[in-house]
């Protein structure tokens, strides 16, 4: 279901689409900048990435993950969009509403969108679940154009995945590290 207003001119209103959500993330961005907000609050999370986790070692280091297997029978479930929170691998083409944040992503949204405004749909995403938030290995554009056009969710594929969270074992003072030789 679209809910964006248009013109009745799929291209045209396929290009309408992208401007306005390029021109939220713009304003997304000075708001941010005239607030004090540093830029790396606006992009989108990666799985794994540690920016402050207790225990978790270097800050802005990725930790490592495992798949845990298929989200049910069929692997497919609608998903809302405000529930997922980032990406598999990192990206700037998309702040962390999945909103356009440069021309570069103009021709493969335009498309898309124009196939939603036709009645046509779009292909399921991929998702990774981890705990209950969601990351995007595959579909950013088709998450970006649902967003514009006012939906609130996506059929996905969904897998689930853990964090290895290794903590390094604590040595004692007065042990030497046996890897390092004298």
């Amino acid at each position: 279901m679209v809910r964006s207003m248009g013109t009745g001119l799929v291209q045209q209103d396929a290009r309408d689409d992208f401007d306005r959500a390029r021109q939220r993330a713009n304003w997304a961005k000075m708001a941010g900048w005239l607030l004090g907000r540093p830029a790396s609050r606006n992009r989108l999370a990666v799985l794994g990435e540690v920016t402050s986790a207790p225990g978790a070692g270097v800050p802005g280091r990725r930790l490592e993950y495992e798949r845990v297997g298929r989200l049910g029978p069929a692997a497919e479930a609608m998903v809302p969009i405000s529930q997922i929170v980032g990406t598999v691998e990192s990206t700037r083409c998309f702040d962390r509403q999945f909103r356009p944040t440069s021309d570069h992503v103009r021709a493969r949204f335009q498309r898309i969108a124009v196939e939603v405004r036709s009645g046509r749909g779009m292909d399921p995403v991929e998702l990774y679940r981890c705990d209950a938030s969601y990351y995007v290995l595959d579909g950013h554009h088709r998450i970006a154009v649902a967003r514009a056009l006012g939906q609130r969710s996506v059929w996905a594929l969904v897998t689930e995945v853990r964090l290895n969270n290794p903590v390094p074992t604590a040595r004692h003072q007065d042990r030497p590290d046996p890897h390092v030789h004298s």
